[in-house]
């Protein structure tokens, strides 16, 4: 929908991208507007752009539409990605409650919500970027699953998997967590640290969750396989069995790849967000030998492959532009800051990252 610049508030969502005077966007599609945005967007004489019918924590923007009598027909028209993942959301949530009080799996169920999500996420692969946005304090344990679904759905198609086989791993990874049904709900919500016996009850729900999806025909053993080993790690390390080497299976390393860099990037009730950057780059070097790294690094191409030019914050709150992308590092190229002139090498500065994008 249309909307007048003043009348914009941090969160917006572009829907289209913004062009000026120039052959490059202003500011691109899928972007999230934050203070700098909005400058630049009054600094550029821009009026009005088109955005999201909700912010990116999922709630509906309040402001006022340039088109505000049609916006809701338009918007069934042409419903956003967000506007599928906060509706898979909802749908899980509804889910799992059910599986709380003793129902079955209904995978038809499953597969209503999450297939038009899956295909929504296939027109623009920008979300990848800002999925981690998305969720909240409140309802993280419910955006969790629906985020490593289409996380992990991203990594397999950047294998080279086929869409069955790339359906097969969203669907491991949005039930990778429903084993969590048949633990007390006051220790997979606890907003505090786990003692022992609280950690040892939910290190059991891997095997809750295969023991839930055993019977189901439209699932793959790999699929199933995938459920069962998702907190496995290739030291053997992990759990619920401490498999090892080849026995973690590649669909069972694609959801724990997506679980981890989900749960690190998003909001939760005992933890803040981390930026991508740094989640990645964290990931890289503290799981080393305990993630298949070619597997991560189709994760990592996706987020930090950012092209020449584009504006970036970094972690000291500095400002700046990247000039050179280099392709075995892509976490950390070099910056050019805009206040000084400087020339940043991140690779050599390894206590600064980036924070986000600011755009292209």
């Amino acid at each position: 929908m249309k909307v007048k610049v003043e009348n914009l508030v941090e969160g917006c969502i572009i829907h289209k991208d913004v062009m000026g005077r120039t052959k490059n966007p202003i500011i691109p599609a899928d972007t999230v507007l934050n203070k700098i945005h909005l400058q630049i967007l009054k600094s550029f004489l821009i009026t009005e752009v088109e955005i999201e019918n909700k912010l990116e924590n999922g709630e509906y923007f309040k402001g006022t539409s340039e088109l505000e009598s049609t916006s809701q027909e338009k918007s069934s028209q042409s419903a956003s990605f967000l506007e599928y993942y906060s509706q898979a959301v909802e749908q899980y949530k509804k889910e799992f409650q059910s599986w709380q009080s003793g129902m079955g799996i209904n995978i038809a169920n499953i597969r209503t919500f999450l297939i038009p999500l899956f295909d929504k996420a296939q027109e623009n692969k920008n979300w990848i970027r800002r999925i981690h946005r998305f969720s909240n304090k409140q309802d993280y344990f419910y955006h969790h699953p629906i985020a490593v679904a289409m996380i992990a759905s991203f990594i397999a198609k950047g294998l080279g998997y086929d869409n069955g086989q790339c359906l097969q791993v969203a669907l491991a990874g949005c039930l990778a967590d429903c084993g969590m049904a048949k633990i007390n709900e006051s220790t997979f919500m606890n907003t505090r640290s786990l003692n022992e016996q609280e950690w040892n009850e939910i290190k059991k729900h891997p095997i809750h969750s295969y023991q839930l999806v055993k019977d189901i025909s439209l699932l793959k053993p790999e699929t199933k396989i995938a459920i069962l080993q998702h907190h496995e790690r290739l030291d053997g390390s992990g759990y619920p069995i401490g498999e090892i080497g080849n026995r973690v299976q590649m669909h069972s390393q694609i959801v724990a790849i997506a679980d981890i860099y989900h749960a690190m990037t998003a909001e939760r009730p005992y933890k803040s967000m981390q930026s991508p950057f740094k989640a990645l780059q964290v990931m890289e070097e503290d799981q080393f030998g305990k993630l298949h790294i070619s597997i991560l690094k189709v994760l990592i191409s996706g987020i930090a492959s950012l092209p020449v030019g584009t504006t970036i914050k970094l972690s000291d709150d500095q400002l700046g532009k990247i000039i050179f992308v280099k392709q075995d590092a892509l976490l950390r190229p070099l910056v050019k800051i805009l206040d000084t002139g400087e020339i940043l090498d991140l690779e050599k500065n390894r206590n600064i990252y980036i924070d986000s994008i600011i755009g292209s």
